[in-house]
């Protein structure tokens, strides 16, 4: 190891650390069963979720754009929907969740803001379509798709 990579290495505990003070959001992480149930207003399939319980995180511009929060759009029922796309933060020791489309990706609801976050966020929710890996990260990074319930 070069003294540049142990210098990285020893660093990483309180790069990390610093990493996740600016996660002041707090999210409620849903793993999909792969069930679905009826929704007693609708009447339509919705998937069911087990609750894995809540997370620190901060919502990013999404991970291959430079610019704010992408938005495409995409045919649902004929009409053109905007589909929101992100990067969420969260501790890289939460647990890694699975990413894919309904009754497969994971979802995350901001459930309570720290004081300077924008209020827009309260309630957002998103589905995990990738999640990145590398070495030596400082945060996990999470892909994602906003969710309209």
């Amino acid at each position: 190891m070069t003294a540049f990579a142990a210098a990285i290495t020893g660093a990483l505990p309180a790069m990390r650390a610093h990493a996740e003070s600016l996660m002041t959001l707090t999210l409620r992480a849903y793993r999909p069963t792969g069930t679905t149930t009826t929704d007693p207003v609708t009447g339509l399939k919705v998937p069911v979720f087990d609750d894995m319980g809540l997370t620190p995180g901060k919502v990013q511009a999404a991970s291959d754009q430079n610019k704010d929060t992408g938005t495409r759009y995409e045919m649902v029922g004929g009409v053109s929907r905007p589909i929101g796309t992100a990067s969420w933060h969260i501790p890289i020791s939460s647990p890694v969740p699975t990413a894919g489309p309904p009754l497969l990706g994971w979802e995350y609801v901001v459930v309570a803001l720290g004081p300077l976050d924008d209020p827009a966020l309260l309630n957002q929710r998103a589905r995990v379509v990738n999640v990145p890996a590398k070495s030596k990260a400082t945060a996990r990074r999470l892909d994602v798709q906003e969710v309209k319930r």
